[in-house]
């Protein structure tokens, strides 16, 4: 009416809060235990009480939406919406809490800070996130952050904030409207404060290798650090791009720990700035662009607690550039055409000659009873050059196989999304199958083959057998998969098998990342040796490198790890099925099935079996998992996958073993895995 005084939120503020029948009837809500709870909470909103009474309510409240009782999220947030917008008193007392609330304590660290991260670099971080697990922190009754951590304390608590929300969000804004206005100087302030790291992280130590020749001030890492606000969108969009050309360079010039961490720190700095921005200049009135906001900072605060997260989101590229890596090395190990086939069974036989000599240098260096230390360092020494021998001769070893190939099938698998590749797909596995049955067919026949032939070659020449009778029973009882620990000792060693084949990875990366190959090249050797055999060695090392890091990797794995177990008193030992065959055959020509009976070399021989397929297929699983996982392949395209392989199985088995009369003749059409 004309002459009567205008009421403000503080007006109603102070006015009594109605009953629980009335609030009820207001809202429509005839009974329940949800808007019950919701009316004491509102009617504690004080405006006048101290900091940290406030603090509480809206904490109180704010657990009430995200994780109160008897209807979902979305339901408790409705009704509260429901509730400001009908009931004045319930609408002036959070609104006046509020802005008592933002007047009195600071966001620059929830909005700058928190869910980024810091430019200290990534052990630093990690180090810190560990310290605030064990060790108690003081509150700070003043950090807007700390009340955000109160309310949200897990992911579950922001996971149903989408785009179902956002009419919600809009009639809240209209409800309480001008609260975020306290908040738009602050989050102004945190947008040049991000935008300031940056700038400096963009044109730091760890990005220099990646401007060629680039003038500083045209950098748009450079120019953020600069601009005002309204010129923002379009250098944050340049920054994309340019992050953009930055992981497309890492395949050719590696990754380390330190880029990853800093592609991180710039990638989450600029979404943030896209978020705040909205806020900071025209106050954030689009509801999708408060719900951005919001989800983005609830994860931030969880993120900031979770040391698991923070490694996760970090070591997930490195891992995948050396999975990568180890994929190109696996296209080499996966045959397509029968000529193919053959050859790699050839490669592998000769594998199996180096590895039947390794398996008689374990003996001779056992029979020397070194203390057990220097004992495991020959035995990898042994066992390394034997490998790299291997390697550098072109010859296949079939247990370094799985864990490769498998690589190389994750790569297909993402690569190769869509229902018409998904033949393609089963074919590479079928290929990677028989391809893996033909190199192991290769190690195996080849190194009983060997060892059966030294082992005649001794007796006529030292007029008794390799092993002593004790030594040859104990060998052959020690694979029997029942009456000893072969089965647990095979799988440790597929485990140890695909730690090498990330070492190789590692390796590889490391090389290409340091760019060793032209540091050798063009070394001052070459003064005295020659350019060209410097850069001989150049191409030699980096077309090798994978195979040399893989190689030395495995051969220290397995000399070692009995030694380091035997330290600890664990009673653990090793199992690969080439050596393995190696030893079995020897002990078996030196004493003869009629001294230790049928029985004892059946159940070794299929231990000998068990060895192999623990071997190949735990190796194998582990290297595609986490090659799934690394490449960011969906569960459904596994699944799908896995259907389509056990059909082929059972319609045509054998193509699993050797190659179909129908497999492609031309090895440079199928030899390595499609690429599209």
């Amino acid at each position: 009416m004309l002459g009567e005084p205008i009421r403000t939120p503080d007006d109603e503020a102070s006015e009594a809060f109605p009953d629980r029948a009335e609030f009820l009837a207001a809202i429509g809500v005839p009974e329940g235990r949800a808007a019950t709870l919701l009316r004491l909470l509102l009617a504690k909103c004080n405006a006048n009480a101290p900091l940290a009474e406030r603090l509480v309510s809206i904490e109180q409240l704010g657990r009430f939406i995200v994780a109160g009782p008897s209807t979902s999220a979305v339901g408790r947030l409705e009704l509260l919406v429901t509730a400001v917008e009908r009931v004045p008193a319930a609408r002036a007392r959070l609104l006046a809490c509020l802005r008592a609330v933002f007047a009195e304590t600071t966001a620059e660290r929830l909005f700058a800070v928190v869910g980024l991260p810091s430019d200290r670099g990534l052990f630093a971080e990690a180090t810190d996130r560990l310290a605030d697990r064990l060790l108690p922190t003081p509150p700070d009754d003043h950090d807007l952050a700390e009340l955000a951590g109160r309310i949200v304390r897990s992911a579950g608590d922001h996971a149903w904030i989408d785009a179902a929300i956002d009419p919600l969000i809009r009639r809240l804004g209209v409800a309480l409207a001008g609260v975020g206005v306290p908040l738009r100087d602050p989050a102004a302030d945190a947008v040049g404060l991000i935008s300031t790291r940056i700038a400096a992280l963009g044109m730091g130590d760890a990005l220099r290798g990646h401007r060629f020749g680039r003038v500083v001030h045209d950098s748009p890492f450079f120019q953020l650090g600069r601009a005002d606000l309204p010129a923002l969108p379009p250098l944050v969009d340049a920054c994309r791009l340019e992050l953009d050309r930055i992981h497309a360079e890492l395949e050719d010039l590696g990754v380390s720990v330190e880029v990853v961490y800093t592609l991180d720190a710039i990638s989450r700095g600029l979404t943030r700035i896209e978020a705040l921005l909205p806020l900071a200049t025209s106050g954030a009135t689009d509801p999708a662009e408060i719900r951005g906001l919001i989800s983005g900072l609830a994860r931030g605060v969880v993120g900031e607690r979770s040391f698991r997260q923070l490694m996760s989101d970090n070591l997930r590229l490195l891992a995948r550039k050396v999975i990568e890596r180890a994929g190109h090395t696996g296209e080499h190990y996966v045959t397509s055409s029968r000529r193919e086939y053959w050859r790699m069974l050839g490669s592998a036989a000769g594998g199996g000659v180096i590895t039947a000599g390794t398996a008689i240098t374990k003996f001779l260096i056992k029979w020397q009873h070194f203390p057990p230390f220097l004992d495991g360092l020959f035995s990898s020494v042994a066992y390394a050059a034997s490998f790299l021998i291997i390697q550098f001769l072109g010859f296949t070893l079939a247990t370094k196989q799985p864990s490769m190939t498998a690589a190389a099938l994750a790569g297909t698998i993402r690569d190769g999304a869509g229902p018409d590749r998904l033949d393609d797909l089963v074919e590479m596995i079928a290929r990677i199958s028989r391809s893996q049955f033909a190199a192991a067919l290769g190690n195996v026949a080849t190194v009983i083959a060997v060892a059966l032939a030294f082992d005649l070659g001794w007796q006529q020449l030292d007029g008794e057998p390799f092993l002593d009778p004790g030594t040859a029973k104990g060998v052959i009882a020690s694979f029997d998969p029942l009456g000893s620990g072969t089965i647990a000792f095979a799988a440790l060693t597929g485990v140890l098998l695909w730690m090498s084949s990330l070492v190789a990875g590692w390796f590889e990366n490391w090389i290409v990342y340091r760019r060793l190959p032209e540091a050798i090249e063009h070394h001052r050797l070459g003064k005295r040796l020659g350019r060209p055999r410097m850069a001989r060695l150049a191409r030699g090392l980096q077309r090798h490198a994978a195979g040399i890091g893989g190689s030395v990797s495995l051969g220290f794995f397995l000399g070692m790890t009995p030694v380091l177990a035997r330290f600890f008193g664990l009673p653990i030992d090793v199992r690969h099925v080439t050596l393995s065959s190696g030893a079995l055959t020897l002990a078996i020509s030196s004493v003869g099935p009629e001294l230790i009976g049928w029985t004892a070399i059946l159940w070794a021989g299929v231990g000998i079996l068990v060895i192999g397929l623990l071997n190949f297929g735990v190796s194998f699983l582990l290297a595609l998992v986490v090659a799934l996982r690394a490449r960011d392949v969906p569960a459904s395209a596994r699944t799908k996958l896995l259907g389509a392989v056990l059909r082929r199985f059972i319609r045509r088995p054998l193509s699993f073993l050797f190659p179909p009369k129908d497999a492609p003749a031309d090895a440079s059409t199928s030899s390595t895995p499609p690429r599209h």
